[in-house]
């Protein structure tokens, strides 16, 4: 499931990139294999350029599910960068808006120079389906 995926995720982490990492991952989500799908491909990526890109210590990883919608918290405390900026290149950025857009979820970035990110996934849950 995805729960076990993403606890695989934040032990390689910690293994092979020494990064302290927080997860706070919940009970495995009752939502459609397509959103676990997209839920895990982002959460990859947002990791991948923390390690890549960010020169961070530590990583907080967060899934909860809230009254109507499953939430995705990806947040380090790297060197940041401009959430506005332009990426050539950088295809990973715009696929993680393309994941969470085609699941009917929204995706937000949130970063300063020198302060670290946040991504955020939102996506909306019919309770029930």
């Amino acid at each position: 499931g995805l729960v076990a995926a993403l606890t695989k995720q934040v032990a390689v982490l910690r293994a092979r990139y020494n990064l302290t990492v927080e997860a706070d991952l919940g009970e495995e989500p009752h939502i459609p294999i397509e959103m676990k799908h997209a839920l895990y491909r982002i959460a990859q990526e947002a990791l991948h350029n923390i390690v890549k890109h960010a020169r961070a210590s530590m990583v907080i990883l967060r899934l909860a599910g809230e009254a109507n919608e499953i939430i995705l918290e990806v947040r380090d405390n790297g060197r940041g960068f401009d959430p506005a900026g332009s990426f050539p290149g950088h295809l990973g950025l715009r696929s993680m808006h393309e994941r969470a857009t085609k699941v009917g979820g929204t995706l937000t970035m949130e970063s300063l120079q020198g302060q670290g990110a946040l991504v955020e996934v939102r996506l909306p849950v019919v309770l029930g389906s």
